[in-house]
């Protein structure tokens, strides 16, 4: 028996170690890192064009009603939007009653996102196509390309049938999101920081969410220079 239960507890302890993030690698990382011992000082990074977000989670967290209103879609596009937080408020500022907050999406400003809807909508396909109807200037592109000097990285996930998320690259390299209403953050399911949204946990059901990112639909070069105008389902 405490053979038994040596092995229990190894077995354990190595649960709650994380996978390396490096691309490829299934080794465990070392404690306190995102990478194992091969990789600590020399993985890949993902190059970057110069144009990339600083990562200011406070444009989106500070004030509550920004926070609430926008979603990963906005934040993928840096896009903060005045319309939203007003949508919900009537003319003395206090919130109308069943009044239901609608998010942007991609393919609203086609009139597009009814898409979403159903669960044959929510795939990487559909998703990729709505949001390039959205912004047409963005491009297919890879962790190891570098985006050209005025758009940076964004990253698409879904779990098929139910939801899409959107990841993006800040100015440092690592990658940050915000999921619905929640706060801008920068680490995934298992609470690790993000150096890649492919090798980044993505399954939230052991946090007792029922999502489960599991598919990876790929990087794209997103514009940064210009105000991007995203829409809400009409």
């Amino acid at each position: 028996m405490p053979n038994a239960a040596a092995a229990a507890a190894k077995t354990l302890k190595r649960r709650m170690r994380h996978r390396c993030r490096c691309a490829g690698c299934h080794r465990l990382a070392e404690r306190g890192t995102v990478f194992c011992r091969t990789h600590r000082d020399h993985c890949r990074a993902s190059p970057l064009s110069g144009d990339e977000p600083p990562y200011n989670p406070d444009r989106y967290n500070a004030n509550p009603l920004v926070r609430e209103t926008h979603n990963c879609w906005a934040y993928g596009m840096d896009v903060v939007d005045p319309a939203q937080l007003t949508q919900c408020l009537d003319g003395n500022g206090a919130t109308k009653k069943d009044c239901q907050l609608l998010y942007h999406q991609p393919g609203g400003t086609k009139g597009l996102a009814t898409r979403l809807r159903g669960a044959e909508g929510r795939q990487c396909a559909v998703v990729a196509d709505l949001m390039r109807a959205d912004v047409a200037d963005i491009t297919p592109t890879t962790f190891a390309a570098r985006c050209p000097r005025g758009s940076s990285k964004i990253a698409l996930v879904v779990h098929p049938g139910e939801d899409y998320h959107f990841y993006r690259q800040d100015a440092d390299g690592w990658w940050s999101h915000k999921d619905g209403a929640n706060r801008v953050k920068r680490y995934d399911a298992e609470g690790m920081p993000i150096w890649d949204p492919r090798t980044a946990a993505r399954d939230y059901r052991p946090r007792g969410s029922f999502l489960n990112y599991r598919d990876f639909c790929g990087y794209y070069c997103a514009p940064r220079r210009r105000t991007l105008k995203l829409a809400r389902e009409r």
